[in-house]
């Protein structure tokens, strides 16, 4: 539960920089460390949603071949 805690929070923070952004709430001295931080952000999401995806894979074809017909030959 940990990693959706940290999922949460990260995207969280990833959409106040972006509101702050639209806003022109980031001085120009800034910018360039707030995007390279919201760069991070989106790089450590999508790992997540990928290694994510991936278990989710995993479990299903699990539940797929406890289901599958035994072979009666």
């Amino acid at each position: 539960m940990k990693k959706t805690g940290r999922y949460s929070e990260v995207l969280r923070e990833l959409e106040e920089t972006l509101e702050k952004m639209n806003r022109g709430d980031v001085p120009i001295d800034e910018l360039e460390e707030t995007v390279k931080g919201a760069a991070r952000k989106i790089q450590y999401l999508r790992q997540v949603l990928r290694s994510t995806q991936k278990e989710v894979a995993k479990v299903l074809e699990d539940i797929g071949e406890d289901q599958a017909p035994a072979d009666e030959g």
